[in-house]
């Protein structure tokens, strides 16, 4: 579903690819029209500002939605399968951007037998972990809404942020865009457990703005700092909605 071809790639200071299009305009219509209301949500603790509905926040809520609208049902089900994430770690081995993960989509019996032979030969088995998608929509309200300087866990590989608004729903002006940073003290410099970075302490060296039918992909690394600096409309309803997706090892 995801519109690989059209992708604009950067590699440093981290490996980030932006699709635009994303999406089929029809499909993009059609889940935008049927986003999730806003009071299915769950706030996320000590931020008001943003709500999360996901496997983790408003849990009930959020597996209804997605049992009984079929446009989301439908998109859910693919990115929860494993021809996309297959179809994503091909897309960034294309790109030169090699994660070194083929072991993750060997059969069982593959493995197995890979398990065995170490065995045989006096060694200890390795078998590397499967991969699953973890999916989430997400909503920063523009009265006060940030994503403070982070790296991402190390449990995630690939990040995919894809934008759900509709054209003229959003003022560019309001910000929401994502990002891409460097930090200026190197105590941060390596930061692989996703310390968070006081904003003082980065420097922005590029900003993808936030617009209609986009997917930002990005891999997690040392240095993979990114945010949304604060929105400051004051009493404005407007909301930066979005669809999260990351393909983590499953432990």
């Amino acid at each position: 579903m995801l519109n690989f071809s059209a992708a604009e790639v950067r590699y440093e200071p981290y490996p980030l690819m932006v699709l635009r299009p994303a999406l089929d305009a029809s499909t993009y219509d059609e889940l935008c029209d049927n986003f999730p209301d806003i009071s299915l949500f769950g706030p996320i603790r000590g931020y008001d500002y943003k709500l999360s509905l996901s496997e983790k926040f408003a849990a009930e809520n959020y597996h209804k939605f997605i049992k009984e609208n079929k446009p989301w049902n439908r998109f859910h089900g693919w990115l929860k399968s494993d021809e996309f994430i297959k179809r994503t770690v091909e897309f960034l081995k294309e790109r030169n951007v090699d994660l070194d993960i083929d072991d993750s989509f060997e059969s069982t019996p593959k493995r197995l037998g890979r398990a065995l032979e170490a065995i045989r030969d006096r060694k200890m088995p390795s078998i590397s972990p499967r991969l699953r998608s973890r999916f989430e929509f997400s909503v920063l309200k523009a009265d006060g809404g940030e994503v403070a300087p982070h790296t991402d866990t190390p449990k995630k590989i690939i990040t995919l942020v894809q934008t759900m608004i509709k054209e003229g729903e959003w003022n560019p002006a309001i910000g929401g865009g994502l990002d891409v940073n460097r930090a200026t003290d190197s105590q941060y410099a390596f930061n692989w457990k996703n310390k968070m970075v006081p904003w003082d302490k980065i420097e922005v060296l590029d900003t993808i703005p936030f617009v209609p039918n986009q997917c930002t992909v990005f891999i997690k690394t040392f240095n993979s700092l990114h945010s949304v600096r604060k929105m400051n409309e004051k009493g404005s309803n407007a909301l930066r909605k979005t669809v999260t997706i990351v393909i983590e090892k499953d432990e």
